[in-house]
């Protein structure tokens, strides 16, 4: 999967079937928009920007992240998008609705264009679906506007989804995303507390993304590939005798040499919360804590297969 940053930098001689959102999280909804995007003639192609609308016009109010850059390009690879083409909102967010898409179809070889049904585009968010759907019928472009997707009640959006992480009930916010919730970053040294209790942990520090709450969490992690379960702990791991007040991520991964890991880059997909995060009188209550949420990470994977998730470390793996 290419991406391309510049009109100017596109293969407009190439056809070309575009959709266009932000698509942030990647949920089920996005998973049909880009799928009917599949189904068109042409490259495969996903128009978004570089930020958020909100991000840029009213930074205070701005939406926390659900996928930072790296993750979701390397989702849009997984899911076989060939293009992306991420423009600067900085140079278009002044532009009438009918003169952006002018100026798409100008530089691109556009053939379908496909949208979520609340969409809006332009300057003033004034470029509706049915604004899109007069003009490809001028202009011979297939339009599509996909219809809100619907599970357990619930519209599925990226602003729901949000909701559910800050709650903590990340199995339903996982249910409706495309690829599970996760959190990356580059592996650091930790305070090695694990290793004393034969329990070693790798450590990411926060992301500039939603964090689920403090506690400990059944996850997957992805290095470099290789695929293996893990344990998961967010907050600051309070005992009597070592009181953080900054908020880490401590995974404890099987059968790995963490070691060998430090400098690499992690994905720690999140599936389950086991339990909140406790203050511990002892190092020794801590310990046998540990133990307890061992055994409910194998109940757990006990007859669960392990299945490939995407390697978010897009600059290593592109």
């Amino acid at each position: 999967m290419k991406i391309i940053r510049s009109l100017k930098e596109f293969p407009g001689d190439k056809p070309v079937s575009a959709c266009i959102g932000n698509f942030d999280g990647i949920h089920s909804g996005h998973f049909d928009i880009i799928k009917e995007c599949k189904s068109n003639e042409g490259l495969t192609t996903v128009i978004t920007f570089d930020k958020h609308p909100r991000e840029f016009l009213f930074p205070d109010f701005a939406p926390e992240k659900l996928t930072l850059k790296n993750e979701k390009f390397s989702f849009f690879s997984d899911l076989g998008v060939d293009l992306v083409l991420e423009l600067p909102f900085s140079e278009f967010y002044g532009v009438k609705p009918l003169k952006f898409i002018d100026i798409l179809n100008e530089a691109i070889c556009l053939r379908s264009v496909t949208i979520g049904f609340n969409f809006y585009f332009g300057k003033d968010q004034e470029g509706t679906a049915e604004l899109l759907h007069w003009w490809g019928r001028s202009s011979g472009v297939k339009i599509a506007v996909i219809p809100p997707t619907i599970q357990h009640g619930i519209r599925v959006s990226s602003t729901a989804i949000r909701e559910l992480i800050v709650s903590g009930n990340i199995e339903k916010a996982t249910s409706f995303l495309t690829f599970p919730f996760v959190l990356s970053g580059e592996i650091i040294r930790g305070r090695q507390i694990g290793r004393e209790m034969n329990f070693p942990t790798i450590n990411i520090d926060l992301p500039e993304k939603i964090i689920p709450p403090d506690g400990v969490y059944i996850t997957q992690t992805v290095v470099a590939g290789v695929q293996r379960p893990s344990l998961t702990n967010i907050g600051r791991n309070p005992t009597v005798d070592d009181e953080s007040i900054q908020r880490k991520i401590e995974t404890w991964v099987v059968d790995e040499q963490l070691d060998e890991l430090y400098g690499k880059y992690a994905s720690i997909y999140f599936f389950k919360k086991i339990r909140n995060e406790i203050r511990f009188s002892s190092k020794e209550k801590l310990y046998a804590k540990v133990h307890e949420d061992r055994e409910k990470f194998y109940e757990f994977w006990k007859d669960r297969e392990i299945k490939a998730l995407p390697d978010t470390d897009w600059e290593n793996r592109s």
